[in-house]
């Protein structure tokens, strides 16, 4: 869980989970997301690709470690624990996940 890292990890983390969809979104998407985030989460997502392009769950996953700097596996349980998170406090992440591939479910679940 994000909570058993260290404070830097953990913000890496987040940030990396939340700057990671901001590649698959297109723009409108991310300013209404960006909108509901902190102010430094809100930096991140307008940092998002211009050209997004998409990708799955595990493609997403993947992104993430590489980020962080971890393995797959641990990348997908702290995924997990921050869109849960972002799930009950973002009133947006419900149509976010809406318009992403089923794989998605099993992250945001």
């Amino acid at each position: 869980m994000v909570s058993a890292l260290d404070r830097a990890r953990a913000e890496r983390v987040i940030w990396a989970t939340v700057v990671t969809p901001a590649e698959r979104m297109s723009h409108d998407e991310l300013v209404r997301l960006g909108a509901r985030l902190p102010d430094e989460l809100q930096a991140a997502v307008r940092g998002g690709s211009l050209a997004f392009q998409p990708f799955g769950a595990d493609e997403f996953v993947r992104r993430v470690a590489v980020r962080v700097g971890v393995e797959p596996q641990a990348a997908w349980t702290h995924v997990r624990a921050v869109l849960g998170t972002l799930g009950r406090d973002v009133d947006e992440m419900e149509a976010v996940r809406q318009r992403l591939p089923r794989d998605f479910d099993a992250l945001m679940a």
